[in-house]
């Protein structure tokens, strides 16, 4: 009889944890504030349309950055043409921020009138990938004819980053045309070597920066886009700010074994040792797991999911697990949680019938935020442990994570307003992939936020760096808009 009693109690028990513990999720579901409903967008300053033809021209200069010093004399050159035109294009612009050259890329000024007040930097970068060779046909309009067709301006720059360096001399030049006269000084940066590292380009000028005793209380450059399918079951855009960047390290993995004629193979060869490395490594992954950047951006977005979902993301505390399931399910959201890992060059023989006593890979490793290269280098050597497979970190490009952008503090807070007030969006943070210009300026900056004020669908990211890259024409006129209050609110 009593151990009856202590059964049901036990029973009794659990079933009260199981009905609280329901009773809190469905709580804090309900307890998720509703959505503040934005009113429409402001009607853009200027016409898209004009916007979109200048977008068209910038296109059609051949700024292609190909890497390890192919072509770079065509490139300057179709760089400097660029200026050239936009010079003669946004000349009030060019009157008020007088320009310094660092090679190919340049610094626009526009002199504040209080030295006080530190002042600003809004960068964008003037060179473009290469087209893939035999890719050319598969456009639906030529890679730099800036054809304006269907809606949209395309080429390639278009989204990457052409859109933001013109939408960016169109606020220029139309503030300057209006005699708007700033409190703090503007600088605007744009690169000409952003696609292969930006080392002559503003890594130059945040060095110059530096040694003039600059510091900016905040910095804007390319980064994340206003996503109009952001997650699962959202169909509102959200903005998105990228308040960090990862970091960057390319490990190159070099395997020894026995050479010879491939008539006597051996049993130990160096391209089965390297293979065997590359397998370990990347069946050794990283940590996957939601930082706080991703639980701030999870907030953003909680009060517009289908309840179901919501009920997950009210109740990371519960649910966390079945939410990192779910956004490691696609690739794009996998990459936030975890620092990846991508083999991209694997290189062995000179002949058909000489077996090779070396074999060579290179692993590229985007750093997640709790990550170091110190840290990763060690993590593959453990993933490895063979003494017959050296790791060397090639470090030309090679850079840590960055630091967060405190999500409280005046420059987050600054810029999200302005994106919701111009664009009447929501607004969310977001960790940065890819690198950009903006990592050179990490040391004389308090501040550094990536975002682009262009739109983007499920089906446009294949487009950057990719076939078909375009940008909506409509989109033009309110990222000219948003500049222009950006700039006017700063001061």
């Amino acid at each position: 009889m009593k151990r009856k009693t202590i059964g049901t109690a036990v029973i009794a028990t659990l079933l009260g944890v199981a009905v609280l513990v329901a009773i809190t999720v469905v709580t804090r579901t309900f307890m998720v504030a509703a959505p503040v409903v934005a009113g429409p967008p402001p009607p853009p300053p200027v016409d898209s349309n004009l916007v979109a033809q200048h977008l068209s021209q910038a296109i059609k200069f051949q700024t292609v950055s190909y890497g390890d010093g192919v072509k770079e004399k065509e490139r300057d050159a179709a760089v400097e043409e660029l200026y050239l035109w936009a010079e003669r294009t946004y000349r009030y612009f060019h009157e008020q921020a007088p320009q310094e050259a660092f090679g190919s890329s340049h610094l626009f000024v526009w002199r504040g009138t209080d030295s006080n007040l530190p002042p600003i930097l809004l960068m964008a970068h003037l060179d473009v990938v290469p087209v893939v060779p035999g890719t050319e046909k598969d456009w639906m309009h030529a890679p730099f004819s800036g054809d304006i067709a269907d809606g949209f301006v395309w080429g390639r720059g278009a989204i990457d980053n052409k859109s933001a360096a013109i939408a960016l001399l169109e606020a220029g030049e139309r503030l300057a045309a209006a005699n708007f006269s700033p409190k703090r000084t503007i600088m605007f940066a744009f690169g000409h070597d952003e696609e292969v590292g930006g080392n002559k380009g503003n890594a130059a000028i945040a060095k110059a920066l530096q040694a003039r005793g600059v510091h900016f209380a905040w910095v804007v450059d390319e980064g994340s886009s206003i996503l109009k399918e952001p997650y699962p079951g959202v169909r509102k855009p959200i903005a998105f700010v990228s308040v960090a960047e990862k970091g960057y390290l390319s490990l190159e993995l070099t395997a020894h074994g026995q050479g010879g004629h491939a008539a006597r193979p051996s049993e130990n060869l160096a391209l089965d040792r390297l293979s065997s490395a590359i397998h370990n490594v990347v069946d050794h992954p990283f940590v996957s797991d939601l930082d706080d950047i991703q639980r701030a951006k999870l907030s953003v977005l909680a009060p517009y999911v289908p309840f179901g979902e919501r009920l997950k993301l009210a109740n990371l505390w519960l649910m966390k697990p079945l939410v990192v399931r779910d956004l490691e399910g696609e690739p794009e959201s996998a990459a936030i949680l975890h620092t990846t890992i991508s083999p991209t060059i694997m290189q062995a023989g000179v002949k058909d019938n000489v077996i090779p006593p070396t074999a060579r890979a290179i692993i590229n490793f985007r750093l997640h935020q709790r990550d170091t290269i110190s840290s990763v280098t060690q993590h593959v050597k453990d993933a490895i442990s063979d003494p017959q497979v050296d790791v060397k970190a090639l470090m030309e490009s090679n850079a840590e994570a960055s630091k967060i952008v405190d999500l409280k503090g005046p420059a987050y807070t600054f810029v999200a307003q302005a994106i919701k007030d111009s664009l009447a969006v929501p607004v969310a943070p977001d960790l940065m992939t890819g690198a950009t210009d903006s990592t050179h300026y990490l040391s004389i900056a308090d501040a550094i936020l990536r975002f682009r004020p262009f739109t983007a669908e499920p089906g446009d990211l294949p487009r950057v760096h990719g076939t078909n890259e375009r940008v909506a024409v409509e989109d033009l006129g309110p990222a000219v808009g948003f500049y222009m209050r950006l700039i006017q609110a700063s001061q």
